[in-house]
């Protein structure tokens, strides 16, 4: 749906100024999302589904509580009452599957593997090695298979439940072609939000929803959103020379000199692109795809490109988001059970390019028809470096390289010269 509303006005010598409403709206979209995600089964004893118990138990673990000591909970006694052995508890039995797992909750999903895979988990009950280690734990009370589809370990598939939104207030000034002098100045404040920055035919995981349970999770600022957009160009043909308002009587050779000269330019400046802090190979609700990271409350570190940051372990920095990437790292946990982390709330470098151009032209002496123009642009003339925060290492299981930018938005400065004949 198209909502836009437009108010303009023209002025004397050529000014032309619009002020404009415009917004879009989707509705139905298609979202990528895993079919065959494990179940948030709902115990009917207690109450707590699934996603509540291994979220209680993950922030337990993390907290850095021992599995010999974490409380009973009641969706695992009861639905998986069956892995209780040897005097231990279901619920620290599974804690201690998890902590083998060199996850601490991090990685639920593969926990709850090892309890309900038919080909991992024993129907026969929890057998454990001669050292005391658990060897296999028993299946659930209904058996294997009772979260996961015994067919899939993953099925991504397209479906219709996206939305969303964008508006924005656009204001153009221009000026026509008059007296050698063209320009346009162009300015939108604008915000994009969505469930998924992710066209349909994408073949990669941008915008796959995390929990397919859940979609409403994933809305956030879509991740081309720009809350600021200005951009602009400038034609300007000097006023010197033959037929011109300064030194119109000159003769040719002072014309050759100075007449038919000609500047331009282009500027474009965004405010920054969201971004978000990834949670690594941890997959605590889905096994294919893993959420994004969560603030654990710290003090976090304002997002300066720092072009010579120190690493935030490790003896290499470089390019980084934070100049301290130590402190921001350790703003950062993972995810538990159920969630989706926390979204592009974060924001790096906009694009930031000005563009130049110069030419000259000559009207060749045997005819007013023929001339020769001599051009002179270039690109990013500034040379300005602006990193792609897309780039960066931005995960919490790597501490060595997180926050390091490794490409830019833009190109190097470049220049190209042309010589044309015209007739």
């Amino acid at each position: 749906m198209n909502l836009n509303f437009s108010v303009s006005r023209e002025f004397g010598h050529g000014f032309f100024v619009q002020g404009s409403y415009v917004s879009r709206l989707s509705r139905h979209s298609l979202l990528n999302r895993d079919v065959a995600m494990p179940t948030n089964l709902v115990d009917p004893k207690s109450g707590q589904t699934y996603f509540q118990a291994a979220s209680q138990m993950g922030t337990y673990l993390l907290a850095g509580g021992s599995p010999n000591n974490i409380p009973k909970i009641p969706f695992f006694e009861n639905m998986y009452g069956t892995v209780a052995a040897g005097g231990f508890s279901a619920t620290q039995l599974i804690a201690q599957d998890a902590v083998n797992n060199s996850t601490r909750g991090a990685d639920m999903t593969t926990t709850l593997t090892d309890i309900d895979d038919g080909d991992l988990c024993s129907t026969t009950g929890t057998t454990f090695k001669g050292s005391g280690a658990i060897n296999r734990l028993a299946c659930g009370v209904l058996g294997p298979w009772m979260m996961f589809n015994p067919q899939f370990s993953a099925l991504s598939a397209w479906s219709s439940i996206g939305k969303g939104s964008y508006h924005a207030m656009q204001w153009t000034v221009r000026k026509r072609l008059s007296s050698g002098l063209t320009f346009d100045l162009n300015y939108t404040m604008s915000k994009s939000i969505d469930l998924g920055s992710a066209q349909e035919n994408a073949g990669s995981f941008t915008g796959f929803v995390q929990n397919a349970w859940d979609p409403s999770q994933m809305r956030a600022v879509s991740s081309y959103d720009a809350l600021h957009q200005i951009n602009g160009f400038v034609v300007w043909q000097l006023p010197l020379g033959r037929g011109r308002r300064l030194a119109g009587n000159s003769n040719r050779i002072v014309d050759a000199l100075i007449g038919g000269w000609q500047i331009s330019g282009g500027w474009t400046q965004t405010s920054g692109l969201p971004f978000s802090v990834s949670q690594g190979r941890k997959w605590p609700t889905n096994w294919n795809i893993s959420p994004n990271a969560t603030p654990n409350g710290k003090p976090q570190v304002p997002v300066t490109n720092n072009e010579n940051a120190p690493p935030a372990s490790g003896p290499v920095g470089g390019p980084n988001l934070w100049s301290d990437p130590a402190a921001e790292f350790a703003a950062w946990s993972f995810t538990t059970t159920g969630q989706s982390g926390s979204i592009r709330t974060l924001r790096g470098a906009g694009n930031f390019n000005i563009d130049t151009g110069v030419s000259k032209r000559w009207v060749m002496p045997y005819s007013e028809h023929h001339t020769v123009q001599l051009r002179w642009e270039s690109f990013n003339t500034t040379n300005s470096v602006r990193f792609d925060p897309s780039s960066a290492t931005n995960t919490v299981t790597t501490s060595s390289s997180f926050g390091k930018l490794t490409s830019t938005l833009n190109s190097p400065r470049q220049m190209q010269f042309a010589l044309r004949y015209e007739w």
